[in-house]
């Protein structure tokens, strides 16, 4: 968020994509560091709404190269923070989920903000778009 600019945490924003559920699938991702920034988007071909959300911020986490400073990942997905920080036993995506887990701890802090779907939050809605591109691209 608009606050976080400027401190020595990297903020990050992600999402995932999905038309049919499943059916072609993107994710979007976009990292802060002060004055810095990057914007990610890709295809994933056909996958689950979950697997989109849970790419995204496998694919942040991958990004990040300064694993010293604390990472605070803003999604709208309450599948994600519930699988990966509110205790969920996951049935699903086993795999995905441990290799998340496992980057997560070569991080100093990995922290998991919750924001609310298409309500104006302006870096989410970025990252809905680029996950949304993402999609089309593996719809084409």
């Amino acid at each position: 968020m608009d606050e976080e600019r400027g401190k020595d945490v990297i903020t990050v924003y992600t999402d995932g994509a999905s038309s049919g559920n499943p059916g072609p699938a993107g994710l979007g991702v976009v990292l802060i560091y002060r004055a810095h920034r990057k914007e990610i988007s890709r295809a994933l071909g056909v996958a689950t709404n979950n697997v989109a959300e849970l790419t995204a911020v496998k694919v942040a986490l991958e990004t990040i190269r300064n694993r010293k400073l604390p990472v605070r990942i803003h999604t709208d997905s309450t599948y994600v923070i519930g699988v990966l920080a509110g205790g969920w036993k996951a049935k699903e995506n086993l795999d995905l989920i441990a290799e998340i887990r496992a980057l997560i701890t070569n991080f100093a802090s990995v922290e998991f903000v919750k924001v609310p779907a298409h309500a104006g939050v302006t870096e989410n809605e970025r990252a809905d778009e680029l996950a949304r591109l993402g999609a089309a691209q593996s719809a084409a």
